[in-house]
């Protein structure tokens, strides 16, 4: 995927990099969620952080994104029994849950440092199987719930951290805290670009030598597992698109 060329940043050079690094993400992200899993994104609530989910929601055009509060309930996230509704109905009526609704979509994480572990368990599960088992308040099915996710991590130290349960799961560990805004700039990529590269992605192969350089290359730096493996794969596939 090849935008235009940003306009310079005045500064210091690896700040500046730092925020090129973050929107390049936002964009491969944006062209291939299924393949990306999604980002954990450690920043302070301010305008660097706000000025990215900007630039990032730009990018995805009309494709559902949900935010996932701190404290939302499990009825909310899976959805269930709609008991106002099946009152007045005299018959059971199911609500949606917010996962359902980001099918196809985002789920954005608030404050994923502090997720319960019950939320951290069903948002792994839909980033593995795409869809989750609704069994509760007598209503059984599979819920359809392919879903990419934006995790923002408010850490203030090392002790309060994003679960590895998804950080595992989502191919972009970004950590915005050290930038300001004087530090951002224009982004390189536009929507049309992302949509072009989606457009194309389907139709892009690695060669089999670049695949095994990706994975050496990972090996080296001490990345491992399967899951970062593909993750590179997916990465240079967007990237190539």
């Amino acid at each position: 995927m090849n935008g235009g060329a940003a306009s310079a940043v005045a500064g210091d050079p690896a700040l500046a990099a730092l925020w090129r690094d973050g929107l390049r993400a936002a964009a491969l992200l944006a062209v291939d969620p299924e393949g990306l899993g999604g980002v954990a994104l450690r920043a302070c609530p301010g305008p660097v952080r706000e000025a990215w989910l900007e630039e990032w929601r730009a990018l995805v055009g009309d494709a559902p994104v949900r935010r996932v509060p701190l404290h939302i309930t499990e009825s909310r996230l899976l959805g269930g029994l709609d008991l106002a509704a099946t009152l007045r109905a005299g018959l059971p009526v199911t609500e949606r849950g917010l996962l359902a609704d980001c099918d196809g979509g985002f789920a954005v994480l608030a404050m994923g440092e502090r997720a319960s572990r019950s939320t951290v368990a069903h948002l792994a599960t839909a980033l593995d199987r795409g869809e989750l088992t609704l069994a509760r308040e007598g209503i059984h099915g599979e819920v359809q719930a392919r879903i990419a996710l934006v995790a923002l991590d408010e850490g203030q130290d090392d002790g309060e951290v994003l679960s590895p349960v998804l950080r595992d799961r989502l191919a972009f560990q970004l950590d915005l805290t050290p930038l300001s805004i004087r530090d951002l700039d224009e982004p390189p990529f536009d929507a049309a670009d992302v949509a072009e590269a989606r457009a194309m992605l389907g139709a892009v192969t690695l060669p089999e030598d670049a695949v095994h350089a990706l994975v050496a290359t990972a090996m080296a730096l001490g990345v491992a597992g399967v899951r970062a493996c593909q993750f590179a794969v997916a990465a240079a596939r967007a990237s190539a698109a």
